[in-house]
């Protein structure tokens, strides 16, 4: 992750400059820059790997905090007649306006499952019916990610508070806020490391007070 390591200063600036046009170029980049991530991950030898980018086809808009915000990584075969094939499912709604360097948290989440499901289907398919095996599988790959440099978590953290905020607001931005240090360690099956840290998420709630958002993104450059 060095190469990506090196530049995440440009996505940090973009930050403090003309961020509806940030926005833009990162949905505008989507594809590209997941593939630049998944470029780093060669395939278990004899696996196949599907990637979808969507939405869901709802009416109503899903934001980046919903519950219906989330991606997945399903597996679809694996036996020698039918093939061993995997597809991880990428939800536009929590992704799609990241930069490259806010998305690599979630994508390596994912490839982590892509390991587990090719490692052991059996046990990878269980878990969709065991509570308890699927929070262990959340664990183990919120673990891999701790590998990665913090500055990505950063990143991520920033990018969604920020862009919630552009939407409409300190109303949006609390609820990402919120879902990210207060929600979304239990969701789903649980087993996820919380997005926001409790001196972040302090910051946070500083700048909502003095209506500053500067005071948020201050504090994430300076720590």
């Amino acid at each position: 992750m060095e190469k990506f390591f090196d530049t995440i200063s440009k996505s940090r600036e973009a930050l403090r400059k003309n961020r509806a046009e940030f926005w833009e170029e990162n949905k505008k980049d989507f594809k590209k820059n997941i593939k630049k991530i998944m470029e780093l991950h060669p395939m278990p030898k004899k696996w196949r790997l599907y990637i979808v980018a969507s939405d869901f086809l709802f009416d109503k808009e899903i934001f980046p905090f919903d519950y219906d915000s989330w991606s997945s990584t399903n597996l679809i075969a694996a036996t020698k007649k039918q093939g061993f094939e995997i597809m991880i499912f990428l939800n536009k709604a929590r992704l799609q306006f990241l930069s490259l360097h806010g998305l690599i948290p979630l994508i390596e989440h994912e490839f982590e499952h892509v390991i587990q499901a090719s490692r052991n289907p059996k046990k990878y398919l269980k878990s969709i019916i065991n509570d308890s095996i699927s929070k262990k599988l959340e664990v183990e790959a919120e673990k891999k990610v701790r590998y990665i440099s913090d500055e990505f978590r950063k990143q991520w953290v920033l990018e969604s508070v920020l862009y919630c905020y552009d939407l409409q607001g300190w109303k949006l931005a609390k609820k990402m806020a919120d879902f990210l240090y207060l929600q979304m360690s239990d969701m789903y099956g649980g087993g996820y490391d919380k997005g926001m840290l409790k001196e972040e998420y302090e910051h946070f709630i500083k700048a909502r007070e003095e209506d500053d958002i500067s005071i948020f993104m201050d504090f994430f450059e300076k720590n």
